[in-house]
């Protein structure tokens, strides 16, 4: 069997953070990442969000959001990320290590606007020299403050330096060059360091670091000199020791500065005190130390644990009780650190210092309780990042306070800076330290004898200003039915599910309920057969509307849609377009046609929108009209070449393109003289005709990127002036200036043809609409801009309204990954060079069907240009970028366009026609909206359509909607009795007017809704019959008795009283309880708690037949307990059968008429581990046995069967009468039961050693495979082949069929029936009919899947995934092939089968430009559609939930 790997959620649990001016000099970004995940988001700040409210009110709340900038997939995980900067680099460097002991060295390239790789570092043959065979430990890195040198832990006991060519050093090496070049080699030359010849006592590195305010890079080691552990304490203590070597690169060399022995055994991390204070601070378990060099150590106890642990002299830290390990901290100041510890609390430590700037005291102030957190970094002005694996990472503002009885910080010297040592107020009161003695000085020092002030002299407030959200880690996941989908859905077997994951651990315990795609909750549907085309517009109320400068600017700023709703409230008509009329709909609480109006209804409508804040344009293939409501105020007739076949709208322009490619363009203007107050001027400009036009897009900007380059000041002055006379003087003088350029790019042109009597500006209109400022970035001020591609797939852009050429990009259709300013070119000689064999030429390059320049995100600030062609849809991203002076040119944009990898699949089966679909060139399928569920951005409309979101978030979200098929048509609709909705038209001419459903969240990589717990999640079932979940918790409680055997092998308990000092151990407290997915509430009164020290292990819903009928059998909740009493006590077990049953509910509570009952109980002779059903019995692991159970009519189990196992089984599958056990340490073992002999036996097993996570099952067709995650991140797939006898000796042993490192922790796998119909036209895919899609929850918060594929595809993606490998430039000097090699800690005799394919590397295939798909296929003898193709089946085969 071959198999098809692909990861379809990123993963989102980070594990290292950093802050750095990473994409520009001018604000500093946030890099995380999180597995091989890689993010770059940057703080925007005083953003105001829109506050949801139940009522119609809104609310605006200012805050600080975080904005992606990019993100990108890695072939390798990042272990460890650090901050560097390069000699003469403006941007800092972003250092990379991984567990191979590679380091790769990445920056930010502006001119591309994407990452490159600086420098590759390779240590990997170092790590086994010393004859180990794996690592057991992830490296270390530490970057030297002043980036002078990167140091990484190699193994237990050496190092790899890394020098940096800083500006000192590169000084150095050009002066020695002259005389030795051999020297400046050696200088930047890695190499390595075996400590144990630094220090003989070294046997285990714990932590490394660089100190500050050394002139050399000082590298300070803690290290372990003896092993012991928390038992062995008692004859092996303070086994903890640090050595500081001063790093002589230029020699190699490495002296010993400064070393310590003696430290508690507890010690795990060693973070460097910034300046003026320096030193370290090294945090054990327990206990928290200041060292630094000729000053005598300073330590504090954080609880009473070190009374027996350590004999290394600490103080008491007064009313602290905590421990350290699992923390992280970062220094806010250099005497305040932030430190969050393993339970959540933030606390604030303040080092207390005196007058010679030594460390006195510390004080610890509790400041919040947070996330459990992973990573922290500090951020510019008063921002702190907590990065979480286990829960949502958080932004918090953190701010000072003073308290006024307090002393002055700068008066005791926490700064340094302010005033002379003399002056400084000294900590101490209680002696003098000039007249001491030196050794009442150490007493001082080791035991702090005297009076420190016990209060910080200030206090920190945290306040939470944006959160990054997290599904991981994946602890558990089930399908479920939605309990709000429409009727209209629910016949859908491949939409009609959501998948539930258990997440977080703790306080952070959720839920996260997930959805493939949109599902819209329907109001109503109407049947309209006929209709092509739909609209929505406003329309003015009583009042009459007064167009004014200051309104037409903001009926199109980003908060046009609160003053419309402000002034109108809502949508006032629907209009209708059929293939020979137009219908008119008015929309109140009714909707009604309405007879008699100004709108043509006499012939099909090309477009109809609002213009002018409420007037109504009316675009149709013969004229416009103009309307205000129904009443028509203008009409212009156009007898044109051609009919009108495309609009487009933009406050106060509109742009009309005819079938045969001309242009014509309309403003509105103000009219005094008319009653309505404006009037709309039409002009044909003379844009050249020559290649034709094809498609046409008006774009508003206001982020300010569109603005054009311009030398001449006066030129960019006399275009905003009023009146016809300095127009015209412009324009000649411009054309005197670059004459033949224009003659290049319009032909022979004419300034009075190019500003027509009807095109040129009033005075009236305001400037902000002729050029746009040098500040309209800061302002939000709009300029306009008119994007057009021609029929040989050139694009260009024209600034509005002097229509000059500012931007062209050859090719534009090829899909490169990078568009660019091409410059101006002669259209003529293009032409005329290919005028035999124009249509050839042009049919070679994919034919557009749309283009769509809008803008997205917050304040629409990332302007977006989204493409549609018939087969592939692209969407670019706008960035700035200015060339060098050399290169730049008058009268140009200094932006660039680069290729957003999206995961959408628009291409269709060739084999079958849709109707409706894309049959008319005409037509927009990219329709834009900005406010439907409080959302904005694109909806994709076709045989395949999508919602396309960006919120302040900045990130590109493409859900699709294929709950209904192919989509003809969309328009926003805003409605009393459907707000912020939407209208649609399927392919079966019903209109449906549509909701988003509120309780999603669709800034995600799904749609999610995630629920708090506030406690740990274990396991999830979902009962069909009932459709309520049953979820098992535990919550963590202090353990203040244990339990004990007394003489006469009795169990009784000791209470335990260790004071107000000690940490208690906690154990977990575990209960079971139904949960509706209505509310997503705890059900009252539905919950079991168990027994002290009793925990539930496992459970599964089960169909289990009871009584003489097998054919009949109910479902029944069935759960498995283990009592853990501690090593001296033998391990029971409970079975323990539920019965999810139906009663009254309460009044006022209907979630109650759901309860637990409880069918069975008894106590059995081991832990009950795994359960499953098998043949209508119950299938249990008990201890290291396996037993088959029949549960009887007395409702009492029955055993029937039972077979010897190996370790510990922890998780059942089964399988008709099969059963597949995975074991803790070896692996997986199949079982059948024969119904007939009541016989349990091992049909096949794997006998090398694994360590099991999760297993299931691949099921193509017949055939069934069985897919096992282990604990080095691999899946392996095994089959039993009984007729392959050399290798599984007659079938007893499982044979190994493929194998991949995936690069997270499978921890929980569920499968699911391939979709075998394609909603767009009712087809049937083929190719997976018969199979089941297996998806898989990891630890790192990632979805994946694995699907079966034919051997032909199979043979024809594994030649482009191996020549992708090679041809592809990969970030970081990652290889994907030896990303994916599956990892074993032992040699294994046998080799890898692979045998899966990396779809993670292989769908890069959509992303490619047209020239390099056909050069990658090429090479392999096959052609991008056949590659298409068969990645379209398996996208359309996984399109479910």
């Amino acid at each position: 069997m071959y198999t098809w790997y692909r990861q379809i959620h990123a993963p989102t649990g980070l594990e290292q953070c950093i802050y750095c001016n990473f994409t520009s000099e001018k604000e500093k970004n946030l890099v995380v990442t999180a597995a091989s995940e890689l993010t770059v988001y940057r703080l925007e700040k005083n953003v105001e969000v829109p506050g949801k409210n139940e009522g119609t009110e809104e609310n605006t709340v200012v805050k600080q959001k975080l904005q992606q900038v990019g993100s990108w997939q890695l072939f390798g995980n990042v272990v460890r990320m650090k901050l560097i900067r390069l000699s003469g680099a403006k941007l800092d460097s972003v250092l990379l290590s991984f567990a191979d002991a590679k380091l790769s060295i990445i920056e930010f390239d502006p001119a591309m606007h994407d990452i490159k790789t600086t420098s590759l570092h390779y240590f990997e043959d170092n790590l086994f020299k010393d004859g180990s065979l794996q690592r057991y430990t992830l490296p270390k890195i530490a970057v030297d403050p002043d980036s002078r040198c990167v140091c990484l832990q190699l193994t237990s006991r050496s190092l790899a330096i890394v020098p940096l060519r800083t500006s000192a050093m590169a000084h150095a090496g050009d002066d020695s060059m002259a005389h030795d070049n051999s020297t400046k080699r050696t200088a930047a030359t890695s190499y390595t360091i075996d400590l144990h010849l630094v220090d003989s006592r070294l046997q285990r590195i714990i932590d490394i670091q660089f100190l500050y305010g050394y002139n050399e890079p000082t590298l300070l080691v803690l290290f372990e000199s003896l092993r012991t552990w928390a038992g062995r304490v008692a004859m092996r203590q303070d086994t903890c020791n640090i050595v500081a070597i001063s790093l002589n690169m230029m020699e190699q060399l490495h002296p010993v500065v400064w070393s310590l022995n003696g430290l508690p055994f507890d010690c795990k991390f060693a973070y460097p005190v910034p300046k003026p204070i320096g030193g370290v601070l090294i945090f054990a378990v327990n206990s928290l130390l200041y060292l630094n060099q000729s000053v005598p150590p300073y330590g504090t106890s954080l609880n009473s644990t070190t009374e027996n642990s350590t004999s290394f002299p600490l103080k008491p830290q007064e009313s602290v009780c905590m421990r350290l390990d699992c923390s992280c901290a970062v220094f806010i100041s250099p005497e305040s650190m932030v430190i969050s510890l393993s339970n959540g609390d933030l606390y604030v430590l303040t080092l207390l210092v005196d007058s010679m700037r030594n460390v006195r005291n510390f004080h610890f102030d509790k400041a919040a309780s947070s996330v459990l957190t992973s990573c922290l970094t500090v951020m510019e002005d008063g921002f702190i990042f907590l990065g979480s694996r286990l829960g949502n990472s958080l932004l918090l503002r953190y701010t000072e306070a003073h308290p006024e009885s307090k002393v002055p910080s700068k008066q005791v010297g926490l700064c340094g800076m302010e005033e002379p040592a003399a002056k400084r107020k000294r900590l101490n009161t209680a002696a003098d330290w000039a007249g001491i003695t030196s050794h009442d000085i150490e007493d001082l020092e080791m035991y702090g004898k005297d009076t420190v002030t016990a209060e910080p002299l200030s206090s920190y407030k945290f306040e939470v200003c944006d959160s990054l959200l997290n599904i991981g880690p994946c602890g558990a996941a089930e399908l479920g039915e939605p309990a709000y989908l429409s009727e209209e859905f629910v016949t859908q077997r491949e939409t009609d599910l959501e998948l539930a994951v258990l997440s977080g651990h703790g306080k952070n315990g959720a839920l996260s309920v997930l959805q493939r795609t949109v599902k819209p909750q329907v109001v109503t549907t109407f049947e309209l057969p006929g209709c092509t085309d739909m609209w929505t517009v406003h329309s003015p109320g009583k009042k009459k509307v007064v167009i004014t400068n200051i309104a037409v600017v903001l009926l199109k700023s980003p908060s046009a849609i609160l003053l419309r709703d402000a002034a109108n409230g809502q949508h006032a008509y629907l209009i209708l377009s059929k293939e020979d009329s137009t219908l008119l709909l008015e929309t109140g609480k009714e909707i009604m046609e309405i007879e008699e109006s100004g709108f043509n209804t006499r012939e099909a409508s090309v477009y109809v929108g609002n213009i002018g804040g409420d007037f109504i344009l009316q675009v149709c293939a013969s004229g416009v009209w103009l309307m205000s409501g129904v009443k028509l105020v203008q009409h212009i007739p156009l007898e044109l070449g051609g009919p009108i076949v495309k609009c487009t709208i933009c406050d106060p322009y509109a742009i009309l393109l005819t079938a045969d490619g001309q242009i014509v363009t309309l403003v509105l203007t103000p009219d005094p003289e008319s009653e309505p107050g404006v009037k709309l001027d039409c002009s044909n400009p003379s844009i050249t005709q020559v290649p034709q036009i094809c498609h046409v897009c008006l774009y508003a900007d206001t982020s300010g990127l569109f603005q054009a380059n311009k030398h001449a000041q006066h030129v960019k002055m006399d275009v905003g002036t009023k009146g016809a006379d300095p127009q015209n003087a412009v324009v000649s003088e411009k054309f005197h200036v670059v004459d033949e350029e224009e003659e290049l790019l319009y032909g022979e042109s004419d300034p009075d043809i190019i500003f027509a009597p009807e095109f040129t500006p009033k005075p009236e209109q305001p400037a902000t609409h002729d050029e746009p400022s040098e500040g309209a970035r800061e302002k939000g001020l709009k300029s306009f801009w008119l994007v057009i591609v021609r029929e040989n797939r050139n694009l260009e852009i024209f600034e509005m309204p002097t229509l000059n050429l500012v931007y062209t990009v050859k090719n534009f259709s090829m899909g490169q990954k990078l568009l660019s300013d091409s410059g101006p070119m002669n259209s003529y000689s293009v032409q005329k060079e290919s005028d035999k064999a124009s249509t050839p030429r042009y049919d070679d390059n994919p034919n557009i069907h749309e283009i769509l320049l809008v803008g997205l995100g917050h304040n629409s600030s990332k302007p977006h240009l989204i493409v549609s062609f018939t087969e592939d849809l692209l969407i670019y991203e706008v960035f700035e970028y200015s060339p060098p002076d050399k290169f730049q040119r008058s009268n140009s944009l200094r932006i660039r366009f680069k290729k957003v990898h999206h995961k959408m699949m628009i291409r269709r089966n060739l084999g079958a026609q849709e109707p409706g679909t894309y049959q008319s060139d005409s037509k927009n399928y990219l329709r834009r909206f900005t406010n439907i569920g409080g959302y904005s951005g694109v909806f994709l409309c076709g045989a395949y359509p999508h919602w396309i979101f960006m919120t302040v978030r900045g990130a590109l979200r493409c859900h699709p909607m294929t709950v209904d098929g192919a989509i003809s048509c969309f328009v926003p609709f805003h409605n009393v009795n459907c707000p912020n909705g939407f209208l649609y038209f399927n392919n079966q001419g019903e209109l449906r007017i549509c909701m988003l459903p509120p309780h999603m969240k669709y800034d995600a990589l799904w749609p999610v809704r995630k629920i708090s717990l506030r406690c740990s999640a274990h396991f999830l079932a979902y009962s069909i019959e009932h459709k309520v979940y049953a979820i098992v918790t535990s919550v963590s409680e202090p353990c203040t008795r244990l339990p004990y055997l007394n003489c006469d092998n009795e169990r009784e308990f000791e209470d335990l009283d260790k004071g107000e000092r000690f940490i208690y151990p906690h154990i977990d407290k575990f209960s079971v309880q139904l949960i509706s997915p209505v509310s997503w509430e705890l059900v009252p009164n539905a919950r079991i708690d168990m027994d002290e020290f009793e925990h539930i292990t496992c459970m599964r819903n089960v169909w289990l037949s009871s009584g003489a009928d097998t054919s009949s059998r109910q479902n029944y909740l069935v759960i498995g307990t283990c009592n853990v009493f501690g090593e001296e006590m033998g391990s029971r077990g409970k079975i323990i059968i539920l019965e999810v049953i139906e009663v009254v509910p309460e009044p006022g509570q209907p979630l109650t008429k759901n309860k637990l009952k409880q069918i069975y109980f008894e106590e059995q002779k081991g832990p009950v581990t795994a359960v499953c059903g098998l043949e209508g019995n119950l299938l249990a692991a008990i201890g290291q046995k396996i037993f088959i159970w029949k549960f009887d009519e007395n409702q009492a189990l029955r055993g029937l069967a039972f077979v010897d196992t190996n370790v510990y089984i922890h998780h059942a599958l089964s399988f008709r009468s099969f059963a597949i056990v995975a074991d803790m340490q070896r692996s997986i073992t199949l079982l059948r039961y024969q119904t007939d002999f009541k016989t349990l036996s091992v049909t096949s097993r794997d006998i090398r050693p694994l360590e099991v996570y999760t297993s299931d099952l691949v099921v193509d067709g017949s055939g069934v495979n069985f897919l096992v995650s282990d604990h080095e991140k691999n899946l392996i797939l095994f089959a039993y082949d009984p007729e392959d006898e050399p290798e599984n000796h007659g079938g007893s042993r499982l044979t190994r069929r493929a194998d991949m490192n995936i690069g997270s922790h499978a921890n929980t796998m569920w499968r699911i029936a391939a979709c075998g119909i394609d909603r767009s036209n009712g087809s049937a895919i083929q190719p997976y009919s018969g199979a089941h899609i297996t998806m898989m929850g990891t630890l790192d918060g990632s979805i994946c899947h694995v699907l079966p594929v034919a051997e032909k595809v199979y043979r024809r993606l594994l030649m482009l995934q191996n020549i992708m490998i090679t041809s592809l430039q990969h970030i970081g000097g990652l290889n994907p092939k030896a990303f994916r090699h599956v990892r074993s800690q032992r040699y294994s005799l046998s080799n890898p089968m692979k045998n899966m394919l990396d779809g993670d590397l292989v769908w890069k295939f959509n992303s490619l430009s047209h020239l390099e798909r056909h050069e990658l296929c090429k090479k392999i003898g096959t052609s991008p559609e056949q590659i298409l193709n068969d990645l379209m089946d398996i996208h359309r085969a996984t399109s479910v939930m």
